[in-house]
């Protein structure tokens, strides 16, 4: 194999990482979050199942300790924060790929919710939220339909 084919072959391994990248970002609904986090934050992976009586939020939090999460809630928005410490070996890593630091995510609901309800259990690096959508008194809310 040449080595200009071995640069090409890099080349195209970056533009496709770069591309990811940008849809990434482009494509995420959580605007106000990335505008509000400095450089250096990491971002959680986390899953929002809306259902008819609320919503329930898993944040994978591993190596987080449950006394550095922050949990926010008003009206129409929840927001998860904290931070995850490193370990005072990682000095010695060859190769560090895990990310440390201040996190922060941002929900912006469809629905009211009901603040004094919420929940929250943290077991084995996951955070379950569980918020309950206000009622309205003689109001049914019933999930949004997916076109």
């Amino acid at each position: 194999m040449s080595p200009r084919k071995n640069y090409l072959d890099e080349l195209a391994r970056i533009q496709q990482r770069i591309n990811a990248l940008f849809e990434q970002a482009l494509l995420s609904t959580e605007l106000e979050e990335r505008e509000l986090s400095p450089p250096g934050f990491w971002s959680p992976a986390v899953d929002v199942l809306e259902t008819e009586d609320g919503y329930s939020v898993h944040a994978e939090l591993s190596g987080v300790r449950r006394e550095d999460i922050d949990l926010q809630a008003e009206e129409r928005r929840l927001e998860i924060s904290g931070r995850r410490q490193p370990s005072e070996e990682h000095r010695s890593f060859l190769r560090m790929e895990r990310s440390y630091g201040r996190f922060r995510r941002v929900f912006n609901l469809a629905e009211p919710i009901d603040v004094d309800a919420i929940s929250a259990q943290f077991e084995r690096g996951v955070l379950r939220v569980s918020v309950p959508k206000r009622r309205l008194e003689g109001v049914k809310i019933v999930p949004r339909q997916e076109a």
